[in-house]
């Protein structure tokens, strides 16, 4: 759960001083495989020298001649999310530095990064998975702002399976979730948490939520499923308001949260009046 930089980063990496000559470089990278050179002046990090640089690098020259400053040092506690944040604010930035008590323990490129993002997408769907719904969870409490918690259960799926097969419930999940991603604003957060199980993230009001929630149940309603299969949805709302005060334990939060909002669409699901059920919740009393 919020997957972190320091479980993917390349250990295959030389510090060099910048005095040192380029040819060096050249034959560590042909001999050794290692194409991501931190470079140092004395015991402070100034430059990185990737396969780019060598390429086109004289080798008579020096590494302060070669290296580039297109770097950026990260805690290996950042999750990757955060990474994926910083190389797309910062589209010149070719290596990120993991450190861990201000020692290089690796590195991270944007094709590192992109292989192991690939890992947290549901392949059927194309959403994320729940790592992602977590995380900016994370943020946004951690920043004090309010948010909102949609969680949605579809109806019956267990049914549809056994009585349409699992191809037509494939295809069922994957309409539901380009019905979902069709319906929300660019500034909240969707995935497939589990299943047939989808949760969505605001930074809205929880009335705010409920008019949305309600706007999800109508469009997968008036949608037209495979074979005419009846499709229906419940869901389970919560959110808090941390009012910017200190929160010793957000990841602790967060689990309650996403429990309290689950719990409340299997409610819904019992409610023959009703398929939204709003699950409250204390801040003060989990903070």
């Amino acid at each position: 759960m919020i997957r972190k930089v320091l479980n993917i980063i390349d250990k295959n990496f030389m510090k060099v001083d910048i005095l040192n000559g380029v040819r060096r470089a050249q034959n560590v990278f042909y001999e050794k495989n290692i194409d991501c050179f931190a470079a140092y002046e004395g015991e402070k990090l100034v430059g990185v020298i990737t396969k780019k640089e060598l390429v086109g690098a004289h080798p008579n020259r020096i590494i302060a001649d070669a290296m580039t400053d297109k770097y950026k040092c990260v805690d290996c506690s950042t999750p990757i999310w955060a990474i994926k944040e910083i190389f797309n604010c910062n589209k010149d930035i070719c290596v990120i530095f993991v450190e861990e008590n201000n020692e290089i323990k690796g590195f991270l490129t944007r094709a590192t990064l992109n292989m192991e993002l690939a890992r947290q997408i549901d392949l059927l769907t194309g959403l994320y998975k729940s790592d992602y719904i977590f995380y900016n969870m994370y943020n946004l409490i951690n920043s004090g702002k309010e948010i909102s918690l949609i969680f949605i259960d579809l109806n019956n799926f267990g049914q549809i399976n056994k009585k349409y097969g699992h191809i037509n419930g494939d295809i069922i999940l994957k309409n539901v979730a380009k019905i979902l991603k069709e319906n929300i604003t660019a500034d909240t957060y969707l995935c497939r948490y589990a299943g047939d199980e989808f949760a969505v993230l605001t930074s809205c009001c929880i009335d705010e939520c409920r008019l949305l929630a309600e706007k999800l149940i109508n469009a997968i309603e008036l949608y037209e499923f495979p074979n005419k299969i009846p499709v229906s949805i419940s869901i389970g709302i919560t959110g808090c308001k941390t009012h910017n005060k200190r929160i010793d334990n957000i990841l602790s939060i967060t689990n309650k949260l996403i429990n309290i909002a689950s719990l409340a669409s299997t409610k819904a699901k019992g409610n023959v009046d009703n398929s939204i059920v709003i699950g409250d919740i204390d801040i003060n009393a989990i903070a």
